[in-house]
């Protein structure tokens, strides 16, 4: 349910896997109707996008798993699969029968996948978690603060990462198992993944007692490590390089601050970045963010404009690479997190809720009659 574990499948489903989502009968997916997030409200075009963005290219299936006609339906579809995902709380999958041991002694090539939140064991292993709490704990929302405050990033980012996270365990998971001929338990925890996103920040915490600097544009300890404002927006640069120094001055046009005893070298720049900073400032900001990038780009520096989320819909080097394309639903998003010999991503779209029940029924040989008792009993839907 919501975000983490769809977001594993949904990783698989992209590179071209059979993903089949058990939901609950009389009982949806709750992203199915979210009615807002992070400020923003959905009519119901915005409410069937939310759910598509992370259910999109599986087959819906509504199946109550714990009763007894519906049971042995959910074991034959073990029996079957490969993988088996989910981002339940280790006791709620227990009471449903749903647990490695149970599953496995079904299916002993069955690569199972659990999303955590605080971790897969510990003292907190068992409770409830989400992408905010798993941001708070995790350090995420103190490495992205500009200050004392906490920070949360939008997005369910926490969820996307910890998700797909799961679908690389499961890759694993499936080679080891091409290995050994066994299955195994695979999996990850938010926490996990946050302190994997920031292992170079958590490090210089751990090993040297220090905090890596946070981001303050024109605060920063490297004068041309940072953004700046430009007539019509801002451009980002990166220069980590002494060589690099003099490169920025030339296409910039302001080889004059290589003649000037504060600036003559990339050592005294560190050194004298408060005085640079205004420099530098008062002269970017005299033309666009174009106009900067294509010099800075000439002359194979690092540099970016700082594009808002609404330009990447348009942008030409977006839509070169396919990381955001138009589905079969018409909705637009980025169709897989990475390209494999050339595929970037299954294209369809996101099944009804229980779309797909008669017809996975009847792949696994139960007939018309029998499904239709099924539903009398309220085993599917």
């Amino acid at each position: 349910m919501y975000v983490q574990g769809p977001v594993a499948g949904l990783t698989l489903a992209s590179l071209g896997a059979d993903v089949i989502k058990i939901e609950q009968v009389d009982h949806a997916d709750y992203m199915r109707n979210f009615g807002s997030a992070f400020g923003v409200q959905f009519d119901q075009r915005g409410k069937e996008w939310m759910y598509a963005s992370l259910n999109r290219n599986k087959r819906a299936l509504t199946l109550d798993i714990e009763s007894e006609s519906g049971r042995p339906i959910f074991h034959e579809l073990i029996a079957r699969a490969d993988v088996f995902i989910s981002n339940l709380r280790e006791t709620g999958l227990a009471k449903m029968g749903a647990d490695p041991e149970t599953l496995q002694a079904i299916n002993p090539r069955l690569v199972y996948c659990r999303g955590a939140g605080f971790g897969m064991r510990g003292p907190l292993a068992h409770d409830p978690c989400q992408d905010t709490v798993g941001m708070a704990y995790g350090g995420f929302m103190d490495i992205t603060s500009q200050g004392e405050a906490p920070n949360y990033p939008p997005g369910s980012m926490s969820d996307i990462l910890t998700g797909t996270n799961m679908a690389s365990g499961v890759m694993a998971g499936l080679l080891k198992r091409g290995t050994t001929g066994k299955g195994c338990v695979v999996g990850t925890s938010q926490v996990q993944a946050l302190m994997w996103l920031q292992l170079q920040g958590v490090g210089i915490a751990a090993n040297m007692g220090q905090r890596v600097e946070p981001f303050n544009h024109d605060r920063t300890s490297n004068p041309v490590f940072t953004v700046y404002r430009t007539s019509d927006g801002w451009i980002a640069i990166a220069a980590l390089l002494s060589p690099q120094w003099p490169a920025i001055c030339r296409a910039v046009g302001l080889m004059n601050l290589l003649d000037d005893p504060r600036f003559e070298t990339f050592a005294k720049v560190l050194d004298n970045r408060d005085d640079l900073r205004p420099i530098l400032a008062a002269h970017l900001v005299q033309n666009t963010t174009k106009h900067w990038w294509d010099k800075l780009r000439e002359a194979g520096l690092w540099v970016s404009p700082v594009n808002r989320l609404e330009q990447l819909a348009t942008d030409e080097h977006i839509l070169a690479n396919e990381y955001l394309v138009t589905f079969d639903d018409g909705f637009v998003g980025p169709p897989s997190p990475f390209d494999v010999d050339g595929w970037r991503g299954a294209r369809g779209d996101v099944a009804e809720y229980g779309e797909h029940t008669d017809e996975i029924l009847a792949e696994l040989g139960y007939d018309d009659d029998q499904i239709l008792g099924f539903k009398a009993e309220g085993v599917v839907w």
